[in-house]
């Protein structure tokens, strides 16, 4: 995808051998002997040390834009803070700190974008900045934008500098999400418990973590190679053939879902190895009956956020249907924004805008359909919402709106249908049809890592005993988890970056 130059040198950190065998094994034995002689408010140190190291590691300077914001962020929030204590007037402070946050980001990621639009537009000569984008300013800004709304609110008082600076910078969800809500990691840090941690909480850690791992590496990075080898000559001029154009954008399909599904795993189970519970940012989307439950399982951390600090504020369902349509376009433009400087991303944003638009107006007017209760309407929803979700992943895969029409007019059999294929490819061919096969049928049917692993991230640490009791009655649980853990990492030589590293 556009940008993954950008990222090379550090993209696969967690399913990397530096990260696995080195980074992580070192920051659990420190966590575990301070937590055993000193106090917990030196293990939350150690826990901000090695995550400020885990950043610097990919660029060191870029630590700097990383304590401006937090730092900027942190004295605006409490000056917002005391003043809706003191219900003062917050408007104009909090009008400062989000034009502050915009304004960074707006600089590394979209500066480059709209000098060469304005350029094109009305013949400027505005330098065109090639600036590297700093690791995972997309996420931490949204995360401390979250956090100054509410400090104008009056609801974040009494915030820790050392916790507020853990809270942005915990590893495991600071790279690529999940974007937490301060509310959900200051709850924790500041508990009297915080970071106890059970033999089951643990258990249960390693489980979601190993699954993730071989999905990003047994299952994403092998769908990969299929999804470039038709994006990429498409790219270059080629036109593909309907049944190339559809293995295509098939095949990345299925590298983007368990891509991000063994993102959300490995973040939700390295922060239960620290005691930390993150919250679900993934839960079967391709197993959504419309495109509403698709954005309620899909991201889910990014869609609660666009939907309480910009759907809600923009006015929400309060003011009428068209303005509640107009409400969700604007929202989902700013998501596909959000997602990468590029036309295909706004354009990505717009489409399910629409799409979602268009699926309350038919919800308002024939209300929800009676059809899901039987087998063959759930079948016929999830396929039909799944078409759109693979129509909009090639807007957001292709590397120009040019090569986004030649992909969907093909897919759309506008160019015929030509199921041709290459002799020498053949047998190729016919293994990755299979392969996208069962995959599809493990997306649209299975239960997730979740539900197979029993974590719920409301339900109380000494209640989690679903995964740990198996291993310890059922040893060759054990033995598989330690099997699919050994045959990933001899598998993982040529693993591929997390495609959400790069926004």
């Amino acid at each position: 995808m556009p940008g993954d130059s950008l990222w090379h040198g550090w993209s696969v950190l967690f399913s990397s051998y530096e990260f696995i065998l080195v980074f992580l094994p070192v920051a659990l034995a420190g966590y575990f002997a301070l937590r055993l002689f000193a106090e917990k408010s030196v293990t939350l140190l150690w826990l901000i040390f090695v995550s400020v190291a885990f950043y610097a590691y990919w660029d060191a300077w870029n630590l700097l834009v990383l304590f401006s914001s937090i730092g900027f962020n942190f004295a605006c929030g409490t000056l917002l803070s005391e003043r809706a204590r003191d219900h003062k007037p917050t408007g104009a402070l909090l009008t400062v700190g989000i034009l502050f946050n915009v304004g960074l980001i707006g600089y590394f990621k979209y500066a480059g974008f709209f000098a060469t639009n304005l350029n094109a537009a009305f013949g400027t000569n505005i330098p065109v900045l090639e600036l590297v984008l700093p690791l995972a300013i997309s996420f931490f800004t949204f995360q401390e934008i979250a956090y100054l709304i509410d400090s104008s609110r009056g609801t974040t008082y009494g915030y820790r500098f050392k916790d507020y600076l853990l809270m942005v910078t915990f590893f495991p969800h600071l790279i690529a999400g999940p974007i937490v809500n301060h509310r959900i990691l200051m709850r924790q840090f500041m508990s009297p418990t915080a970071l106890n941690i059970s033999t089951q909480t643990f258990a249960l850690g390693i489980g979601l973590f190993v699954f993730g791992l071989s999905k990003k590496v047994l299952l994403a990075d092998n769908m990969a190679p299929h999804a470039n080898l038709v994006f990429d000559s498409v790219a270059g001029g080629i036109s593909p053939s309907f049944a190339d154009a559809w293995i295509g954008a098939l095949a990345y399909t299925l590298q983007l879902y368990f891509d991000f599904s063994g993102y959300s795993d490995m973040a939700i189970g390295l922060g239960l190895l620290f005691g930390i519970r993150l919250p679900l940012n993934f839960n079967s989307p391709y197993q959504a009956t419309s495109i509403v439950d698709f954005w309620r399982r899909w991201h889910m951390t990014l869609s609660a956020f666009l939907r309480d600090y910009l759907y809600v504020p923009l006015g929400g369902s309060r003011h009428g249907e068209p303005r509640r349509y107009t409400n969700l376009i604007i929202t989902m433009l700013i998501g596909g924004l959000w997602h990468g400087a590029g036309w295909t991303f706004v354009c990505w944003g717009a489409f399910h805008g629409f799409g979602l638009a268009v699926c309350h107006f038919w919800t308002r007017l024939f209300g929800n359909a009676t059809s899901l209760a039987t087998p063959f309407g759930l079948i016929v929803a999830r396929t039909l919402t799944l078409l759109f979700v693979v129509f909009g992943w090639v807007l957001f895969r292709a590397d120009s709106m040019g090569s986004a029409g030649k992909m969907i007019s093909t897919m759309a059999g506008l160019n015929g249908f030509d199921l041709s294929v290459n002799s020498d490819r053949l047998l190729t061919t016919l293994t990755t049809l299979a392969t996208i096969a069962i995959l599809l049928g493990v997306a649209l049917f299975a239960p997730n890592s979740q539900q197979w692993l029993g974590y719920d991230p409301d339900r109380p640490a000494e209640q989690e005993f679903s995964w740990s009791t198996r291993l310890a009655a059922y040893p060759l649980h054990g033995l598989a988890l330690g099997v699919l853990f050994t045959l990933t990492l001899t598998q993982m030589s040529a693993v591929q970056s997390f495609l959400y590293f790069q926004f």
